[in-house]
């Protein structure tokens, strides 16, 4: 007797596993597609310059972290720096995320991802291309919509290269197409560039990636 309620437990066991397991990979199956429904809407969005749209994606007390800028507190605060982004004349041409990973916690969604993209800046003759990683933490809503609740990208392009090799780095941003050109270290002493020597670039708000 005892030994069917073992086998019957085990059973019971297995199914309820069994169904975890399912239901996970559905709830990811559908948190991808909508993952990347919003960046692909995301996408189109920076190539027609509508990024009051793209506002819309973010949670009211969102957190960016963007590339070679201070951290960003809030909605308000993310507007703020994308229309000074947009009154610099910088312009996004191409732009190409890819998720990696996704990991999901409670409400929380973690996106881990790559990204390709090409820009012109004001007075530039070519655009810069320019590839990357991003992270964006996506927070389920009541109504099931994501919002995106933190974000953070950087280049895989090292600027401190470009100013060791006097070759210039071309980082988004830049004033000229061509990238920004470092001084040549010395045999003798080795200067640290000034302040207005070291590369300010502005990079737009993104989901990453």
């Amino acid at each position: 007797m005892k030994r069917i309620i073992y086998i019957r437990t085990g059973v019971l066991i297995v199914a309820l596993m069994t169904t975890m397991t399912m239901y996970s990979q559905q709830t990811s199956s559908a948190d991808q597609a909508k993952i990347d429904q919003l960046n692909k809407e995301m996408a189109q969005n920076m190539l027609q310059g509508n990024y009051e749209k793209n506002l819309d994606l973010y949670a009211t007390d969102a957190i960016s972290l963007p590339a070679y800028e201070p951290m960003l507190e809030g909605k308000d605060a993310i507007k703020r720096n994308t229309e000074n982004m947009v009154g610099s004349g910088m312009k996004i041409t191409s732009f190409e995320p890819k998720t990696s990973k996704l990991i999901t916690e409670g409400n929380l969604i973690t996106e881990i991802g790559t990204y390709k993209m090409s820009v012109t800046a004001s007075g530039s003759v070519q655009p810069m291309e320019d590839q990357g990683k991003y992270l964006t933490i996506w927070e389920k809503q009541p109504d099931g919509s994501l919002k995106i609740k933190v974000e953070m990208w950087n280049s895989d392009s090292n600027p401190m290269q470009g100013m060791q090799s006097g070759q210039g780095s071309s980082q988004p941003g830049q004033s000229s197409g061509q990238g920004q050109s470092w001084p040549e270290k010395s045999d003798r002493t080795q200067t640290q560039p000034s302040q207005t020597d070291k590369p300010t670039p502005q990079t737009p708000a993104m989901p990453q990636p």
